[in-house]
Formats: C-alpha cells, structure tokens, sequence
C-alpha cells in the first residue's frame, strides 16, 4: 500500500503512515493482530532535538507471546506502550496500564482558558 498524501510505501498493517502520519485508507485495512498502534510526528523546539523524532503509541488488545532470536516474552493485555523513535530506531519506551492512559488522554484534553494561558486548576471550595 501506498501512502495517499506522501507515496510512500507502507506495511499493509499500517493504519498511519510512518513518513508523513496521514491517516491510510481504513476501508483496506483490516485488524490483524493483538495491538493497535499510530505515530505522532515529533516537533523540534531545543537545538539537541533529533530532526526525525517520533512517538509511536500502541494499544495492546489481547495478551500475546513475542518470540524473537534473543528469546521470548508474554505481553499481557490492557495496556498502552510509548515509544520514542528516532529515524528507524527506538530510544525509550514506557507501559501505562489502561487506567492510567485514560487519565492521561483526560489530561490531554482538558481545556486551557485563555488560549496560550497555564491550565486553570479548580480549588474545592470549603463547605
């Protein structure tokens, strides 16, 4: 398959692509396997920021084993896995367990008041 904003050619199991993060034509892919994931293009803001950074999130669905040439692993099921990517290859990567990443998508979309302005904390008020 072919990205249809870049051209690149993307794995069949993609559902973004990995050059460019546009959204592959969902109606050709169908879920083949125990994880969902979708990269997020990084932004340069320090002179150290690698150019070609990104963040690759994966929902794990079911629990699977994944067997390479060094061994083997169970990878169990309801979690969220981060990992950091620079060109092809991963520098850090880090687990949340589905509770934790729902409040992290909480805090994600929490409104900021004032466009540009910190979040806005709200203090209980005493009874």
């Amino acid at each position: 398959m072919f990205c249809p904003t870049c051209g690149v050619r993307q794995p069949d199991e993609h559902r973004f692509c990995f050059s460019c993060g546009a959204l592959m034509p969902r109606q050709l892919i169908e879920r083949r396997g125990p994880k969902e994931s979708r990269w997020f293009l990084s932004v340069r803001v320090l002179p150290d920021d690698p150019p070609r950074g990104a963040l690759r999130v994966s929902r794990y669905l079911e629990q699977f084993e994944a067997t390479t040439a060094e061994g083997s692993v169970l990878v169990p099921s309801h979690h969220v896995r981060f990992s950091i990517w620079v060109d092809d290859a991963v520098v850090s990567a880090i687990s949340l367990p589905d509770d934790e990443a729902t409040s992290l998508g909480e805090f994600l979309l929490a409104q900021v008041r004032g466009g540009d302005a910190e979040p806005s904390v709200q203090t209980p008020s005493p009874r």
